[in-house]
């Protein structure tokens, strides 16, 4: 086990609060075993050699899978493109996704609890997972992806994307991040292009003792270029979470506009969240706007639902999926939708 300073923030900010990174320890693998645990069938899927990933978060480490997706220009792709991997092993995966000129596609990349994994859970075995994604949209492209981390309590799970979206082309990623007991997450964007467009959609849970941090990045180059940072969140018993969002407009990107919101309800008096939203400017034509908030939930519609018959147990779940609700939205898979609302109701 190590003791690593992970997910550092793009500007640091006052020691006393406590967020500009996150000491761990972390129980990095020494020896990867082969990882064939994979199921996908398109395609435009197709394994590559496994390479060395150089870490946004501070994990720099030679993968054990390796895939890349390569949509073809013009190519307007009409069936989901699922890749679902069983967490039976430690994984190290780098997913590399090309957007050519004019493509468009949906992809849905989920990560799962092993169920028949019952050795390692019994010897308290910790799982490590690390997840590289790196996406290119070229010009007048459209990219949905959605990430789904539904993995064991007993994983270690960092995730880490970066993107570059180039001239009128837009990249959505929909992130769910419920599994594991440590949770780190960096996204790193780059909006290169005029016109481009990056939006970051978030839901995440924490209880017992878990640890979450989050750092996102998106950098605005292009002129008129958009993004949009959405993240909610619920946290019980003694879940602790960081989240840092930063927007930053650079010089030349007149009439571009960045939004980023993050809201987390607490549940328990021992939970803690901490935020750290920033707007970094070089330009002066341009529109920023943030907010965060987090406590409890509110009182009174707690008492509006509870005047229902409902208990305060059940109102509280209510409110929770109204606020992820947009969010769950536009993710297209049923089973996954249930999913998500079936580990609410668990809280």
């Amino acid at each position: 086990m190590e003791k690593l300073r992970l997910n550092e923030s793009p500007v640091r900010t006052t020691e006393n609060y406590g967020i500009n990174d996150i000491e761990l320890d972390v129980n990095i693998p020494e020896v990867l075993e082969e990882y064939d645990d994979v199921k996908f069938d398109s395609k435009f899927v197709k394994r590559v050699d496994d390479f060395f990933i150089a870490s946004n978060i501070g994990i720099d480490i030679d993968s054990n899978y390796a895939l890349e997706i390569t949509i073809p220009e013009n190519e307007i792709v009409k069936d989901t493109i699922r890749l679902k991997f069983n967490l039976s092993e430690d994984l190290i995966d780098a997913i590399t996704i090309n957007a050519k000129s004019g493509s468009k596609a949906n992809i849905v990349i989920e990560y799962v609890e092993d169920k028949e994994n019952k050795i390692k859970k019994e010897n308290n075995k910790d799982i490590f997972h690390l997840m590289k994604q790196s996406v290119i949209a070229e010009e007048n492209s459209e990219i949905d992806i959605q990430i789904i981390n539904f993995a064991s309590k007993n994983t270690e799970s960092f995730l880490e994307i970066e993107t570059e979206v180039k001239e009128n082309a837009k990249v959505n990623h929909t992130i769910v991040d419920f599994g594991g007991k440590k949770k780190i997450s960096n996204y790193k964007g780059s909006l290169t292009g005029a016109l481009a467009e990056n939006n970051i959609n978030t839901i995440y849970l924490g209880k017992d003792n878990d640890i979450l941090d989050i750092n996102y990045c998106i950098e605005e180059y292009g002129k008129k270029t958009k993004s949009n940072i959405e993240v909610q969140g619920a946290l019980k018993d003694k879940a602790k979470k960081n989240f840092k969002g930063t927007i930053d407009f650079k010089e030349g990107c007149q009439k571009s506009v960045g939004l980023e919101n993050e809201n987390c309800i607490l549940l328990s008096k021992e939970s803690r969240s901490k935020s750290l939203p920033m707007l970094l400017c070089h330009e002066e034509d341009v529109e920023g706007a943030h907010g965060v908030s987090s406590g409890k939930v509110d009182e009174e519609k707690v008492f509006y639902l509870m005047t229902r018959g409902i208990t305060r147990k059940d109102a509280e779940k209510l409110i929770i999926k109204a606020n992820f609700n947009k969010i769950i939205e536009l993710i297209k898979d049923e089973d996954i939708k249930e999913y998500i609302l079936k580990e609410i109701d668990n809280l």
